[in-house]
């Protein structure tokens, strides 16, 4: 059935099924697609890649008799697929009023239609079809009627619980309510909150309410995908030496280590390193978790859980010199630390835990920024802190994750740069919406990694649960103990439902040995104990905490040069290594080749630098993914350490998405010198847009590797043959890591070519051009040689459009010459945060990618002997390119008046900014229109040099709408304002004793965000005011009014309207108020009889954004034929309600009337509709009509 409150504007597409199903000539049947048909179909710009099925629109429809969802109907929710090279196109619709929502294969978008609906659309020559989004495209196969009774969803108590996911801007408070009403038997354990949340529902039904359930959610409009709820449950001496040592025995997993240890020989302990992990909670109490030394001495202190915790993203309570930085519980949990499992307190032990103190006859030592003073079984990174997030709940196996993307983006301001995640859903290697979760905020957060356990005990392939089904997760699996080379049996295996290679990698997990949970939480420090735990959890902390070692190293300086260099690089030259002596330990300050890595460029050193398993022995395989990492043998270090290894150098090339690639660019990178006889890798990695959950295949953007070999061959990325690349077949169309891979190279140069060969974006801003970071290693570079050094006399030899261009003198032997840019000035940027956006054989190097007006630094190295040399000095600039930003325009700030004796409207804007600071001139464009939609507008004005804007072409009585646009002097157009309505009338205004506000033929309202005139409810003819956007929740915490112009009343005044309302029973609402001083000062002003109900439950410090006490009469709750008040949120039917009140005491006063709504930080339904707006009264003696 269709969505009780669908609006008119949907009804203009009730064509659309007709027009979808009269262009298919074929019907076939819904099928859940099998991976060698979802294989050929990718890149096919002709095909839609569905989880229902695959199939061209334009040839075919789907037969989805079999499904079992909700019969088609109407809908605001389409897909457009573009024709091919056209994809770009999908930018313009947000002009037209529609909204692009996520990308599906091939080509194609979800979309929200605007008011003009889909044969538009179809007419658009970049436009190849467009359909509906049909309720049986929302279903998960899982849940088909064959298939349902047997789901995932079936939990262990008989009944069924659900997972319905909405398109961003869809309440789901409003989700609940329909499922609420429609489905009495329904229990909704969870549901998202913050309105900046992917929305989402989960539900729970007995077996007999399960189809009315599924019916009922694949019938709502906004849901774009409903599935079967899987619960998340959780999925150290030994493993410190097998990750960075690679040794291959097996030990005891506690005490003295084991193998060598070439990060922590180098002074990698994990200093100056803050990770997080979600998990079960830790013991903030035992000693592992208690100190710190930064250098200066160890400092011992409990962190507590704040309480009452932070709600993310938002940030608690940091406690920077405590080992424990941050311990935020996760909504939905309660504060109870490690007290039910002991799971977060071992995995957080396997990642930084670092005995420290003495207990009865036994001292532990803690780490030290250059010494990791390893005690019983201190974990990967022992001097890092930790950011705990808690989401243990009552139950010891199961976690309550609320808002992943919260958590997320609330761990990375806390600073958090790597995120270990020990815990998953069986989701059978299907992309779920918590996969979601990660790919979205990774690719907005670049600079974070997220590593995932691949899950447990689920046999056969495709079994690695979620998020580890993410593209741009680090997803881990368990092998045996200490060295072993063998997949655990129990740890899940890929790939991924859609072909993917998963898991990534492989890592201990067999009897790991780690921190145990023990007593109460208290202020008194307790004795480290330890206990062992099996699973992938165990190994996913041990890849976690190495990471961090990884990340420390390009942080602290050692790349390129092999040593933390902090002084003059003239002052550190070594050209056959230290004749035994160590370069000096960081003691402050920036390293000189200090450098903060992406996530994508971790990720791809991690897996560029592998152990092939000997169980599976395929490489790579999907059970233990690319192998076990090995970080000395791939990380170059000048002094090799007894038992280490640095006979392969490593080179890194990283875009970030700012200097990345669009459809149909390339980047090649040279190493010229490679010697035969040891490994050569080239991996490649890039953090995707999140997919679409309802699609059958998850990639976005596609890029490609290729490596020409010496003699001319080309390898491209992921073609293998008994592990090593062989010549031939295509690019691969699934994976966001591609590797070459030769076990005994030819001598001679290669080249690196990373190529975008299909870019284009899921809708989202800037998803459309892709960042990346390539890892190569192998025997270059060596001997060691002096350094190229640095260029010098920076200079700027060319800013136009066509980019900046740096220029230098430079030494005459370089190979080339790589270019790096931070944002800003030379005198402010971090030597860290300076990223590569250009490479070539020689200078001067050009930067395409900068933004005209903006200043930007820039630094050079050239390179020899296949390696960078000395980074320069700093030369900044402001671009002269083109600059292609939004301006700045208050889409709010128009007025109008059409009260004069000649018929005229004049308006008033705020002025505009441009966002590009030399192109500060702007421009205005007025539009008008006597449609509130804007189904035919006409362009009174443009090229404006002011804000304002007299419109003399009006009528006396006719209500017009108008809505401006800035234009700034490169021609980028702003937001177009929302849009204002007037009404002209003579210079005294309406009448006030006949006064009408139908909105259909009379409109005089004032508006201020979020009302606006809408056709989904009226109590007459075609429009009402509401508090919000169509088909949409109202916002959160906003506060906002709709007030009359100023009318002189007369005799017996009398207000009377007609209002719907479904606002959160006490907690929202709107109040009626009047002002006589011109809006100075404003005066509660109940209807007759007062108000049908208040804000009561915003509690003592009001929570509603306008600040109403809990006294604040108003209209809140739902509006039903028994009652003004219901509680019944999204349940009760809401219907309009006629109120009056009386104005007698104001008579001969000139005053504003107002309808000021309050919303509170969530939930919102349907809105307050306000229509017939009535001032009835003795004859006035005005001039009312204009002429």
């Amino acid at each position: 059935m269709p969505s009780p409150s669908l609006p008119r504007t949907a009804l203009a597409a009730a064509l659309m099924l007709a027009f979808g199903q009269a262009i298919a000539s074929e019907h076939v049947p819904a099928s859940p697609p099998a991976l060698d048909a979802v294989e050929a179909a990718r890149g096919d710009s002709t095909q839609l890649i569905l989880r229902s099925g695959i199939f061209d629109p334009t040839q075919q429809s789907l037969n989805v008799s079999a499904v079992g969802a909700a019969p088609d109907a109407p809908t605001r929710y389409a897909i457009v697929q573009f024709q091919p090279g056209k994809t770009a196109a999908h930018k313009a619709l947000a002009a037209r009023g529609i909204e692009v929502l996520g990308y599906v294969p091939n080509h194609a978008y979800f979309v929200r239609l605007g008011r003009e609906g889909l044969p538009a659309l179809t007419s658009d020559p970049a436009v190849r079809w467009a359909g509906p989004l049909r309720p049986a495209m929302k279903l998960d196969p899982n849940l088909w009627t064959a298939a349902r009774t047997n789901s995932a969803a079936l939990q262990n108590d008989g009944r069924y619980e659900i997972l319905v996911e909405a398109f961003r801007g869809v309440s789901a408070a409003q989700i609940e309510a329909t499922l609420r009403r429609e489905v009495p038997d329904v229990e909704i354990p969870m549901r998202s909150q913050r309105s900046e949340a992917t929305p989402y529902v989960r539900a729970r039904v007995p077996a007999a309410a399960l189809d009315a359930l599924l019916t009922s959610a694949t019938a709502i409009d906004g849901v774009a995908f409903v599935s079967p709820w899987h619960p998340l449950r959780t999925s150290n001496a030994a493993s410190i030496g097998a990750i960075q040592g690679n040794m291959t025995d097996d030990c005891a997993g506690s005490g003295r280590l084991c193998g060598t240890s070439p990060m922590f020989g180098h002074g990698l302990t994990g200093s100056g390193q803050i990770v997080g992990i979600a998990d079960s909670g830790t013991t903030p109490n035992a000693a592992w978790f208690t100190s710190l030394d930064k250098g200066d001495g160890p400092h011992t202190e409990v962190t507590f859980a704040d309480n009452p915790p932070p709600l993310p993203p938002a940030l608690g309570t940091l406690h920077p010199d405590n080992k424990i930085v941050a311990y935020w519980t996760q909504p939905g949990g309660p504060i109870d630390y490690d007290y039910f499992s002991g799971h977060g307190t071992h995995t957080s032990g396997t990642l930084v835990g670092d005995a420290a103190g003495t207990f009865g006859a036994d001292s532990f030592l803690p780490s030290t920024p250059w010494l990791p003073n390893h005690d019983l079984a201190d974990g990967m990174a022992p001097n890092a802190q930790l950011l705990m997030q808690d989401i243990g709940g009552d139950n010891p196996i199961e976690l309550i994750v609320q808002d992943f993307e919260g958590t997320l983006q609330q761990a990375h301001g806390g600073g958090v740069r790597i995120h270990s995640d020990s815990w998953g859903g069986s989701t059978s290697g299907q992309y779920s919406a918590v996969d979601a979760n990660v790919d979205r905020m990774t690719h907005r957060l670049e600079d974070l990694l997220v590593v995932i356990a691949a899950g447990n005990n689920q046999t056969g392939a495709m079994a690695v649960g979620s998020p580890g089904n993410s593209k741009n997760g680090v997803t881990v699996a368990a092998l045996g103990h200490g060295g072993s080379l063998v997949k655990s049996s129990l740890s899940n295996a890929g790939p991924t439902a859609d072909g993917r290679l998963k898991p990534d990698l492989a890592a201990p997990g067999t009897e790991t040995i780690s921190a145990a949970a023990v007593g109460e939480v208290t202020a008194q420090v307790t004795a480290p104990q330890t206990v062992p735990n099996t699973g992938t959890s165990m190994a996913t902390p041990v890849v976690a905490g190495n990471a961090v070692l990884l990340r420390q190293y390009f942080v602290d300086g050692f790349y390129p040069r092999g040593f933390a260099n902090t002084a003059a690089a003239a002052d550190r030259v070594f050209a056959d290594g230290f004749d035994g002596v160590a370069p000096p330990p960081l003691t402050g300050g920036e390293a000189v080749d200090a450098f903060n890595p992406t996530g994508a460029m971790l990720k791809a050193v991690l897996l560029n630098g592998t152990v092939p398993t000997t169980t599976p022995a395929a490489f790579p395989n999907t059970g233990t993914g690319w192998g076990r990492p090995w970080l000395d043998g791939n990380v170059w270090f000048k002094q090799t350490l007894p038992g280490g290894d640095d006979s392969r150098r490593l080179r890194v090339f990283e875009r970030s998405n700012a200097a990345g690639l669009v459809t149909g660019e390339a980047d090649e990178y040279a190493i010229a010198e490679v010697a035969a006889g040891i490994e050569f890798r080239a991996t490649l990695t890039w953090f995707d847009p999140a997919a679409s959950t309802g699609t059958a295949a998850a990639l976005v953007n596609n890029l490609d590797l290729e490596v020409v070999a010496p003699n001319g061959t080309v390898y491209r990325g992921n073609r293998f043959s008994n592990g090593v690349s062989v010549p031939g077949g295509s690019g691969d169309r699934k994976d966001t890591v591609e590797q070459v891979r030769f076990t005994a190279p030819l001598a001679g140069a290669y080249t690196i070519r990373v190529k975008a060969t299909d870019v284009p974006g899921n809708g989202e801003a800037d998803t459309d051009r892709q960042g990346y970071a390539v890892a190569v290693s192998g025997a270059f570079g060596l001997p060691d040689a002096p350094a190229f050094p640095a260029p010098t006399a920076l200079s700027i030899a060319a800013n136009s459009s066509d980019g900046v261009s740096v220029d230098a003198n430079a030494a005459g032997d370089a190979q080339g010459f790589q270019l790096y840019r931070a944002d800003g000035h030379c005198a402010t940027a971090a030597r860290g945060d300076f990223h590569l956006v250009a490479n070539g054989p020689a200078l001067p190097l050009a930067d395409t990618h900068s933004e005209g007006g903006f200043a930007y630094a820039y630094r050079l190295r050239g390179v020899r002997n296949d390696v960078e040399g000395e980074l320069s000095e700093c030369v900044d600039v402001v671009s002269q390119d083109d600059c292609g930003l939004t301006p700045d325009f208050n889409r709010a700030s128009v007025t109008a008046s059409g009260a004069h004796a000649t018929c005229s409207v004049d308006l008033s804007w705020s002025a505009a900014t441009s966002s590009c600071p030399t192109q500060t001139t702007m421009t205005y464009q007025v539009e008008r229109d006597t449609d509130p939609y804007f189904g035919n507008p006409q362009t009174v004005a443009a090229a404006l040099s002011t804000p304002e804007y007299v419109d003399t072409a009006v009528a006396n009585g006719t209500s017009y709408y108008y809505r401006v646009t800035a234009h700034d002097a490169a021609g980028n157009p702003s937001l177009t304002s929302y849009p204002i309505v007037v009404t002209p009338t003579g210079p005294d205004g309406p009448d006030p004793s006949d006064y009408l506000d139908d909105v259909d033929t009379r409109s005089h309202a004032v508006l201020q965000t979020p009302w606006r005139v809408t056709d989904t409810a009226a109590a007459a003819g075609t429009y009402s005011y509401l508090t919000g956007a169509d088909g949409a929740p109202y916002p959160d915490q906003t506060c906002g009014s709709l007030s009359t112009p100023p009318l002189t009343l007369t005799a017996d005044a009398v207000l009377s309207l007609q209002a719907r309302y479904d606002l959160e029973y006490q907690w929202d609402g709107v109040a009626q108020e009047i002002s006589t001083d011109g809006g100075v000062s404003w005066t509660d002003l109940p209807p007759d009889g007062g108000y049908p109900s208040s804000f009561a439950r915003t509690g003592a410090a009001p929570i509603n954004a306008c600040g109403y006490s809990a006294a604040q009469g108003a209209f809140s709750g739902v509006s039903t034929a028994s009652s003004n008040s219901d509680p019944g949120n999204g349940t009760a039917t809401a219907v309009f309600k006629p109120f009056t009140t009386s104005l007698q005491s104001y008579a001969g006063q000139t005053v504003q009337i107002r309808w000021r709504f309050s919303s509170d930080q969530n939930t919102g339904f349907d809105g307050f509709f306000l229509d017939q707006i009535r001032i009835t009264g003795t004859p006035g003696s005005g001039d009312y009509q204009c002429h």
